[in-house]
């Protein structure tokens, strides 16, 4: 009798894991991850992940409100129901070690692509000599070698290219620099959580360093071709605040945008929505000193109402700078664009482009392109009790703002790639008056006039309104 005890024991003991596994992620997590919110993988996508992964997710990455108030086990009973069998993770490099060291000795002389937009302006263009690679070349492109990246259930950092050389983030916590020509592994940075942002490459000192971000506010300088940490610096405080643009280099400063998961968070009815502001950050390149950092929307946020749930709601707040900022050298600012808000009241600045001064991070001028927009995932989801009252409609600036110079000599600022929207906006950056914000509209139920046709008629808009406001 006391064998059979001993041998149900452990089999009891999963058992009620298992179902106190499965109460814990109907409680918390179904309504987004089974109710249909943007942004949230399917339980089947879920079960992809380790124990380990779902576990770090709850304690301090993006489902880290999913887990406030849970205990150890309780945290261990849902990451175990979420990733089903534990499947130990094969987190050593798929393509084998390089033979040799990187070499950037001539980094500037090859083809390259260089952080997010490939220069200080995001132009996100690149030369035919640059390329090497020719129209009537892409037929005859085949497949020469491929990297998993260990642990990860998605890709979605951007690599650079330098020096034959590529750098790049991913999901599972770790940077690779990958030789280009055969994908063997130069070295491998451990960072502990996500990489999103793409890798900013520059000369640093007697060498050379990758800038890159983390998903819990950390940036970081690590040694390009050793891959040795040289600083690592926390750049915003609150929780859910996480870095997904490249940071962008000039002068020896490093700029650094700040975004955040709370448009997530915010979605739990019982999380009191919301706090966070999105910024932008200016560290000292050779050491990771903070230098300045400038908030993109500049009021704190306060109370503003309680929810249905008497939960507290704070505002405003949002506005993140996902993308890359781009640099104007001749005018001495930084150009960011900026998401939505993720409370009431909304802001002036969300989905807008701002300019900083260089110098001293001073807000010098935004232009908002879409107002009234305040979003979190409940809005989409099951529960939205904390869905804010203008309910989106989430037209989020998703790419960084472009800066060119036309041949007649005027200057533009454009920003193409707003979440679920083909509009491309453009505006000159030597003034700004003039200009009012797009009012957000509901559409009317069997509108004949397409997405596509009024993105195509506000574009030539504001192409007229810069033009007017450049002459």
């Amino acid at each position: 009798m006391v064998l059979a005890l001993t041998a149900s024991g452990p089999a009891l003991a999963q058992s009620t894991a298992s179902a106190d596994g499965a109460l814990l992620y109907r409680e918390r997590c179904a309504g987004c991850h089974e109710g249909g919110a943007v942004r949230a993988p399917d339980f089947a996508t879920l079960r992809q992940m380790s124990p380990d992964r779902v576990l770090s997710s709850l304690r301090s990455g993006s489902m880290s409100t999913q887990g406030q108030g849970l205990s150890e086990a309780q945290l261990d009973h849902l990451s175990r129901f979420v990733a089903g069998a534990a499947v130990a993770e094969n987190t050593g490099p798929s393509n084998g070690k390089c033979p040799d060291a990187v070499s950037l000795a001539e980094a500037l002389a090859k083809p390259r692509w260089n952080g997010w937009g490939a220069n200080v302006s995001q132009h996100r263009f690149q030369s035919a000599e640059m390329a090497r690679l020719g129209a009537e070349d892409v037929p005859r492109l085949k497949l020469k070698w491929a990297f998993g990246f260990p642990g990860a259930t998605r890709a979605d950092a951007q690599p650079t290219l330098m020096g034959g050389t590529l750098f790049v983030g991913s999901r599972s916590g770790k940077v690779y620099a990958l030789d280009a020509r055969s994908g063997c592994t130069h070295w491998v940075f451990e960072v502990g959580v996500g990489v999103r942002s793409a890798i900013t490459i520059a000369a640093s000192g007697e060498g050379w360093s990758a800038y890159f971000g983390d998903q819990r506010g950390n940036a970081y300088a690590v040694d390009a071709v050793t891959g040795t940490l040289r600083w690592k610096t926390h750049i915003d405080n609150h929780p859910a605040a996480l870095i997904t643009g490249a940071p962008t280099l000039g002068d020896g400063v490093l700029y650094v945008p700040v975004s955040s998961l709370e448009e997530v968070s915010g979605s739990n009815p019982r999380y009191e929505c919301c706090s966070f502001r999105g910024s932008l950050v200016a560290l000292e390149a050779a050491t990771g000193k903070i230098l300045w950092q400038s908030y993109t929307i500049s009021q704190t946020p306060s109370p503003v109402r309680k929810n249905a749930l008497g939960t507290q709601l704070w505002g405003p707040s949002g506005a993140p700078v996902w993308s890359s900022p781009a640099i104007d050298p001749d005018r001495r600012m930084i150009y960011v664009t900026t998401g939505d808000n993720y409370s009431d009241p909304p802001a002036a600045t969300s989905d807008a482009f701002i300019a900083f001064r260089m110098d001293t991070g001073e807000l010098a001028w935004s232009r908002q392109m879409t107002a009234g927009d305040a979003f979190t995932v409940a809005c989409t989801g099951a529960d939205r009790t904390n869905c804010p009252e203008a309910k989106g409609p989430d037209l989020d600036f998703g790419s960084s703002p472009i800066l060119v110079k036309l041949p007649d000599g005027r200057r533009l600022l454009m920003c193409n790639g707003v979440r679920r929207s083909t509009r491309t906006t453009s505006m000159s950056p030597s003034r700004i008056s003039g200009f009012a914000p797009r009012r957000r509209a509901r559409q009317a139920r069997g509108s004949r006039l397409s997405a596509a046709a009024t993105a195509s008629r506000w574009t030539r808009a504001l192409a007229a309104a810069s033009m007017r406001s450049s002459s």
